[in-house]
């Protein structure tokens, strides 16, 4: 082994080690010193209970905890309720809580890491590390784990999924492809927003597989695995309520979306909820098609309003700063004590984030779009930007949801680690033509 490969393995592990030191201890920290006001309310009870009647009555429910047998729904998917159930127990407690944010503020950090082995596949260790800082100082990933809801998990999942595919790519190894498949199930169980991403992924790497001299069949281990995890659910669901799953969260997405910048009839005392003050709500959320009619409606009625709003306005609310159904800010549900309110160490941090949230955003779009130019342009080898297009592909897939559901920007925050990710390829990019070197990346993993 030489000198230079020892001193390389030693500053990754150095950089490991503090990345885990400051991502786990400013989220060991923040649990510690913040209260939210009746944590397990709206979806978090939801959560609470289904994990509640998982562990004791072996029922998937969201009826609140009881001595009587529920009766099973499907409207929430299973993954996040899974993951809590160890720890669930009536009444609810504070210490509770604790336990379970403890476990998030771990699972946190570990995404750090992963954001780091990722940004490794295509940046060297300086860009990599930058890159995974971004990701540990980010405040809403560091919020996150103080709610039992299911961003922290689902970003977990999300990044080992994208991990999972590049290592897979890079090795040409079928079994890590069945194992991303997984992954990516595990995600959608979580969160289904990512369910049919699946399709695409599959198409592109069906396409790329030729170019990158795959295995041909790499795109049907990646189906495979995801049909091993997604089946058993589908066929409860149909077991336990005669359907494949609950429609009333796609319906809820197409109708709270259908409201330009969030408000009802331009009422800024609506916003972020104004389908509770449209009298013909009921009429609206009572099915998906009653839903679509009325987005055909309004733009038959308002098509400029309603173009904007859509093409424009929602991608941008999706990516925003502030979260629209909540507290505000960086919060959800409501707090009584958050670090980001008093500490000076934390509100430093929370400015320079904030400073940097569109910048970061910009470049990430940039990226989303320039990793598509012709790869003889570009001059980067395709082993390294195809898996690009696939984290790009990813947050163009999430932009395509949401613009036809509903942008709440706290369903992005499972995306910074993507986002910065692909922000630090950008910069990179950017960087190479101006110095004129010849790799998208400004130094070699």
């Amino acid at each position: 082994m030489s000198f230079n490969t020892q001193n390389t393995r030693a500053l990754k592990t150095l950089n490991i080690v503090i990345l885990f030191a400051i991502a786990f201890g400013l989220r060991l920290y923040y649990i510690n010193h913040t209260i939210i006001d009746t944590p397990v309310r709206a979806d978090a009870r939801d959560y609470y209970s289904y994990a509640f009647n998982m562990k004791n009555h072996h029922v998937y429910s969201r009826t609140w905890p009881s001595n009587v047998t529920p009766k099973p729904d499907a409207l929430r998917s299973p993954g996040y309720p899974a993951f809590i159930s160890p720890f669930v127990t009536f009444p609810p407690t504070a210490s509770m809580v604790w336990t379970i944010t403890f476990w998030q503020a771990l699972l946190d950090t570990l995404t750090v890491l992963l954001t780091f082995f990722l940004a490794r596949q295509f940046f060297g260790i300086k860009l990599a590390s930058f890159t995974a800082l971004l990701t540990a100082l980010s405040p809403h990933l560091i919020s996150a784990t103080s709610y039992l809801l299911t961003e922290t998990l689902f970003s977990f999942l999300m990044t080992a999924s994208m991990l999972a595919i590049v290592i897979a790519i890079r090795k040409n190894s079928n079994i890590i492809f069945l194992l991303a498949g997984i992954l990516i199930a595990l995600t959608s169980l979580t969160r289904p927003t990512i369910q049919y991403f699946i399709a695409p992924l599959a198409i592109c790497l069906f396409i790329a597989r030729g170019y990158l001299n795959l295995n041909k069949n790499v795109w049907i281990s990646l189906i495979l695995g995801f049909a091993l995890v997604s089946i058993p659910w589908v066929a409860r669901n149909m077991s336990a309520l005669g359907a494949s799953s609950d429609p009333t969260l796609t319906i809820n997405t197409l109708h709270h979306g259908i409201y330009p910048d969030f408000m009802f009839q331009s009422d800024p005392a609506t916003k972020g909820i104004p389908y509770r003050f449209d009298p013909n709500s009921p009429e609206i959320s009572s099915s998906v098609h009653a839903s679509v009619d009325e987005i055909i409606r309004r733009f038959r009625t308002e098509p400029l309003r309603h173009l904007k709003w859509y093409l424009i306005d929602k991608p941008v609310t999706f990516l925003s700063w502030n979260i629209v159904a909540g507290l505000g800010d960086v919060f959800i549900y409501p707090i009584v004590q958050s670090p980001y309110l008093d500490n000076p160490v934390f509100k430093s941090l929370h400015r320079l984030m904030y400073w940097l949230h569109w910048p970061l955003i910009i470049l990430s779009i940039a990226a989303c779009l320039a990793a598509w130019i012709p790869q003889k342009i570009l001059n980067i080898d395709l082993d390294k930007l195809i898996p690009i297009r696939i984290l790009s592909l990813l947050v163009l897939y999430f932009l395509a949801v949401h613009v036809v559901g509903a942008p709440f920007p706290r369903y992005s925050i499972p995306l910074r680690p993507i986002n910065y990710i692909l922000a630090s390829w950008s910069l990179a990019l950017l960087i190479r033509f101006i110095s004129n070197k010849g790799d998208a990346s400004v130094e070699q993993p």
